[in-house]
């Protein structure tokens, strides 16, 4: 009896697990659904509908003036109102009021193909600012496909030139170039062709510079500068500023500081008395230049907090290329002062980010090609449906890259040490493997003398310095043919590729002295003590064993294996 109780007892266990699971999964699954909700509203904002109560002063300006005009005069008045939503071009809100207008125009009925095609334009531009990636692409091919219908040579280059800019934008800089380098701009002839010109010429360099092809970046902006002779008003104060900041960007990676700083005091007044703006970034790529420009040559003034603030507050608005540069910056600072908590804690983040933007990427491309699939099949739009299955298919090889590349960067973070920065355990195990075939190579493994000491003498923050300290050291033997790693607590192994028994021991021979002359600050010497061995049939054990003889013959020493003599210092 007790016993049909108990299995009676598990039986119903049992089931109100199964059940609990049930609904754990069905919970989890809702939650989930409603936090992907909640971030695609944020990554899609929707130019349907305004909440006048939220409008800033500016946007209430813009809003009144286009409500004093009739519906009957939008025709004769749609680059008036174009120009009255200028003022927005650089506001970042949820409240899109620019778009929202200009959707309202265009939905009207009362445009003629001229002027849809120039509000089209127009709101492509207010919409990019926004961060709606859905939106711009469809904007993009509409505007194309329109200005395709009406023959229209320079809105066809300008809506190739605005696609251009949305690969640029998502890091995909390569097609962003190849897109813009098919644009045949030196053999055509419209108006406005050199301000067209020079938004190709800008773009381009901008890309080569996201590339760090410095020379192609230059190339480009020096063919501005002769174009520059016929403009004048607020256009060209805005090329000036762009040019000069793309400019800067590239003395920087040129390290050439006096024209850098030549460039950046030239963008900065105008940009701080611009009354009349035709680019959007400006002010992102001024943050992003001056704090490279300080992190490089005046670390003082450099301000994290100032990256911080643009990457919290960006949330997926402008340019995600701009994001991982402040990323980037942020990285390099942590390291360079050693705040290896802050460069892990912003490795997470990172990480984070990185992932919400592939899926981000995967749904809004998947969400245009469903709206595009829908609409098609009743319109029976062949042709464009074609066009835009080409785009997404652009698209989708893009994100495929993203992913490769974050696949590849996860493989290779999954092998660096955190603290050193330099190669781990898994990494040297793998690489030993690879280089098993080839008895060349050569090996050393060493470790620093009385670590524990040092740890429990001057705490263990120190002795982090310490490891980390002796990590930059390696990094700076490093290549190709030298491989460092971290492979236990304060143990590293270097791997020398070809074996060169000369040039190995005069390597292992500078790593022991770098070390012994570091100037540290406390009253200690750091040293090491290392075994050295060409390949064997077991060369760790081969090392593993001199540098145990290196420990017991009174340390700060290198064991080498010597081919006739055995064992020798």
């Amino acid at each position: 009896m007790k016993n049909k109780s108990y299995n009676n007892l598990v039986i119903l266990s049992i089931v109100l697990l199964t059940f609990s699971f049930i609904f754990f999964i069905i919970i989890k699954e809702n939650r989930l659904k409603e936090k992907e909700s909640f971030f695609l509203k944020n990554i899609t904002i929707s130019n349907d509908s305004i909440n006048i109560n939220n409008l800033t002063p500016l946007q209430k300006e813009v809003w009144d003036k286009f409500q004093q005009i009739p519906k009957s005069e939008y025709n004769s008045r749609y680059e008036e109102i174009a120009e009255n939503n200028r003022v927005l071009l650089n506001l970042r809100s949820k409240e899109n009021v620019g778009a929202y207008i200009l959707k309202q125009v265009l939905s009207s009925g009362n445009l003629s193909p001229k002027a849809e095609l120039f509000i089209l334009n127009k709101l492509r531009v207010l919409d990019a600012t926004s961060g709606n990636i859905v939106n711009s692409i469809k904007l993009t091919m509409e505007y194309l496909s329109l200005a395709e219908e009406l023959n229209s040579e320079p809105d066809i280059v300008r809506a190739k030139i605005a696609l251009s800019s949305i690969f640029n934008s998502l890091g995909g800089h390569e097609i962003s170039i190849k897109i813009l380098k098919d644009i045949d701009i030196e053999n055509k002839n419209f108006l406005d062709i050199s301000r067209t010109t020079i938004s190709l010429y800008l773009y381009l360099a901008e890309n080569f510079g996201f590339l760090n092809n410095t020379k192609e970046g230059f190339k480009y902006l020096n063919k501005i500068t002769p174009l520059l002779e016929n403009e004048c008003g607020n256009f060209k104060i805005n090329v000036l500023i762009l040019k000069n900041l793309l400019e800067a960007r590239l003395y920087i990676i040129s390290d050439n500081k006096e024209e850098a700083l030549k460039c950046l005091n030239i963008a900065n007044p105008l940009l701080d008395n611009l009354e009349k703006v035709f680019f959007t970034d400006l002010e992102n790529l001024r943050l992003l230049t001056m704090e490279n420009y300080y992190l490089k040559y005046e670390p003082s003034k450099f301000s994290p907090d100032a990256l911080k603030t643009f990457i919290k507050t960006s949330n997926y608005y402008g340019d995600i290329t701009f994001l991982k540069i402040a990323f980037k910056l942020l990285f390099k600072y942590y390291y360079e002062v050693n705040n290896f908590e802050e460069y892990t804690k912003l490795t997470k983040d990172y990480d984070q980010y990185l992932n919400r933007i592939n899926i981000a990427n995967n749904k809004v491309f998947s969400m245009y090609l469903i709206e595009n699939l829908e609409h098609e099949r009743f319109a029976k739009e062949n042709e464009k449906l074609y066009k835009n299955i080409t785009l997404l298919i652009v698209a989708m090889v893009l994100i495929l890259g993203a992913v490769y590349k974050r696949m590849v960067y996860l493989d290779k973070k999954s092998k660096i040490d955190t603290l050193t920065t330099i190669g781990n355990r898994l990494a040297f195990k793998e690489d030993l493997e690879n280089l098993k075939a080839n008895d060349e190579y050569s090996m050393l493994l060493f470790d620093i003398d009385n670590f524990k000491k040092i740890n429990d003498t001057y705490g263990h923050e120190f002795g982090d310095e310490v490891l980390s300290t002796i990590g930059k050291i390696l990094k700076t033997i490093e290549n190709k043919e030298i491989s460092i790693y971290r492979v236990g607590g304060e143990e590293f192994t270097i791997l020398f590729t070809h074996f060169n028994e000369n040039f190995a021991m005069e390597s292992c021979e500078y790593i022991r002295k770098s070390v012994e002359n570091i100037h540290w600050k406390h009253p200690i010497t750091v040293t090491i003590s290392g075994g050295f061995s060409k390949a064997t049939k077991n060369t760790y054990a081969e090392c593993d064993k001199r540098l145990y003889k290196a420990k017991g013959s009174g340390k700060n020493m290198i064991i080498y294996q010597d081919i006739d003599e055995g064992d020798v210092k």
